[in-house]
């Protein structure tokens, strides 16, 4: 991983877009840690406890803030940027996404539940159509270069030839599912956090390296085709005692593993590459009538990848001064209760 080099030389147009990132990552967390916004979001949280059975009914455990999570932050967004100048036509961009005098913002509003998934409170993730950035393939292993990694948005729009500008806002609630919600106020996990992604423009600035993994995968399946066929190894429950030699000794005993298959070990898996067809096989984990069993899957490619959250933090602009591109805010509804001048 790379963290930004304030080292090498920069173009005019990285300097520009350096500053403008700090100047909206500002901006986006003076809007978000107000008192109005604090206060409707406790009115979310209230709507929320009153209305939880039907809630619950309709959204189901982890989804029942989401909207109004993100309808809260569009409001917010128009009444408090001046310089609305038109909304973003393009279907590639994340949840919000407005055309300002000097930028085109895109915002991007995750609600999560820390009873089911509070490491994302302390991770990036992010999807194809919110990041402009050029990384380098990830996870490689033997032969196997890695995994491309998909950058969907524009650096630069072409119609306005303003940079689109990314920035992740993570609001923390707990829900289990049985009439106990609540938004996180405590000093463990963050309420808010706010985090701005790097423009595509700034992509060499940080080596082109600021992904870790991917958190889940996207597979072939048997109608893509007889080499595509998913091979079944064995239980999960015996698979998961067995180390890493003995898994693979495992799959080939039960399935057959051409010569020209290279073993893999990634980050979290384990698996062969198909030097012929450059084909990676990862082994997966599958569900069906409350048994879990073991197979060999072909690998279309990485979905939702995370950052390194290091890195996002530690950013500079253009004279090399040090500003915070990943921001968390703890106990943050305690400001409900102080007098603001």
């Amino acid at each position: 991983m790379s963290k930004q080099n304030i080292n090498y030389s920069r173009q005019k147009n990285q300097n520009n877009i350096l500053d403008l990132e700090e100047k909206y990552m500002h901006i986006i967390e003076n809007i978000v840690t107000s008192r109005t916004f604090l206060e409707d979001l406790k009115n979310i949280e209230s709507e929320t406890q009153e209305y939880y059975e039907i809630l619950q009914e309709v959204w189901g455990k982890k989804n029942k803030i989401k909207d109004a999570s993100e309808r809260l932050l569009r409001h917010h967004m128009y009444t408090n940027f001046n310089g609305v100048e038109n909304f973003y036509p393009s279907p590639i961009s994340c949840d919000i996404a407005l055309e300002l005098k000097d930028i085109i913002l895109n915002l991007d509003v995750k609600t999560i539940d820390k009873v089911g998934n509070k490491g994302e409170l302390d991770s990036t993730q992010f999807e194809h159509n919110q990041t402009s950035f050029l990384n380098d393939p990830v996870d490689g292993s033997g032969s196997f270069p890695g995994f491309k990694v998909k950058s969907n948005l524009q650096a630069i729009d072409s119609r306005t030839g303003k940079p689109l500008l990314t920035y992740l806002v993570k609001i923390g609630y707990s829900d289990d599912g049985h009439g106990n919600f609540k938004l996180i106020n405590d000093s463990k996990y963050p309420s808010i956090v706010v985090t701005c992604l790097p423009n595509g423009i700034l992509s060499n600035l940080f080596d082109n390296n600021l992904f870790l993994n991917f958190k889940d995968y996207i597979y072939y399946a048997a109608h893509d085709g007889p080499y595509y066929k998913p091979k079944y190894i064995t239980s999960n429950d015996e698979f998961s005692n067995l180390n890493q030699n003995n898994k693979f000794s495992r799959i080939e005993q039960n399935t057959d593993i051409p010569d020209h298959w290279e073993r893999i070990i990634g980050k979290n898996k384990i698996g062969y590459y198909d030097n012929e067809k450059k084909q990676l096989w990862y082994t997966v984990q599958r569900k069906k009538d409350n048994h879990k069993d073991i197979f060999l899957e072909a690998v279309k490619y990485g979905n939702t990848a995370r950052f390194n959250d290091v890195w996002l933090e530690e950013r500079y602009n253009s004279k090399n001064k040090y500003w915070c591109g990943e921001r968390k805010y703890y106990r943050i509804y305690d400001k409900l209760n102080e007098e603001f001048n």
